[in-house]
């Protein structure tokens, strides 16, 4: 495939979208059944969706994009994502308060905070401040390198990214980039997965197999 020549830049990157797309159909095949199988209609489907977006976006600046699919800033009041955010905003502000809360959790004193190992995340700053605040989590010495692979929130992820995307393309065209729908579709999105037992049960029921595959893999990708 490296060697493949492309009329131009745009239609390489639909190639590759169309390679991501096909592995993150199959992974969530596998994750919801247990089964890869993939009907020919739904990835069609789903290819057609990818490839329109990187038509439509491929000549705005980033910029654009935010301002597309999001409130026209990339983070809350201008912020940028960097390590104080996370620690200030994402996790003081609402991730340790959800984790004390006993109406969230089982027990809150067996409660282990999984992340992806970003940089934000791997930060000493942000390390101390879960050790400070008394928070159970994997340090960078035990999370492995390939951790999305272990993690099952990045299934959730792409299982709410897919359903809220469907619901964008059902709108009227001049309604599927505005905010308030996007959001108004987000909250639906989350509000019907509160009540999927069954899904957050299997996936988490999966963490086994996950560090079964991913020794025989040693330490490489899984297919999770």
């Amino acid at each position: 495939m490296a060697n493949v020549l492309y009329d131009n830049e745009e239609q390489r990157i639909i190639d590759r979208i169309r390679c991501i797309t096909y592995r993150e159909i199959r992974d969530e095949m596998i994750a919801r059944t247990g089964d890869s199988f993939i009907s020919r209609q739904w990835i069609s489907e789903k290819l057609h969706r990818s490839e329109d977006w990187v038509r439509r976006t491929w000549n705005k600046t980033v910029d654009e994009c935010y301002t597309q699919f999001g409130s026209g800033q990339p983070q809350e009041e201008g912020q940028s994502w960097d390590g104080a955010y996370f620690r200030e905003i994402i996790l003081q502000e609402h991730v340790i308060p959800f984790l004390r809360n006993p109406t969230n959790v089982l027990d809150t004193n067996e409660v282990i905070f999984l992340h992806d190992k970003a940089p934000c995340m791997k930060a000493n700053a942000t390390q101390h401040l879960l050790e400070d605040e008394g928070v159970n989590f994997w340090g960078n010495s035990i999370w492995p390198g390939n951790s999305p692979d272990m993690n099952p929130a990045e299934n959730i992820g792409a299982i709410i990214k897919d359903k809220v995307e469907e619901l964008m393309i059902s709108e009227d065209r001049r309604d599927r980039y505005d905010y308030d729908v996007l959001k108004t579709n987000l909250e639906n999105t989350l509000s019907d997965l509160e009540d999927d037992t069954d899904l957050f049960i299997n996936l988490l029921c999966s963490m086994r197999k996950r560090f079964d595959v991913l020794e025989a893999a040693g330490g490489g990708h899984t297919s999770f």
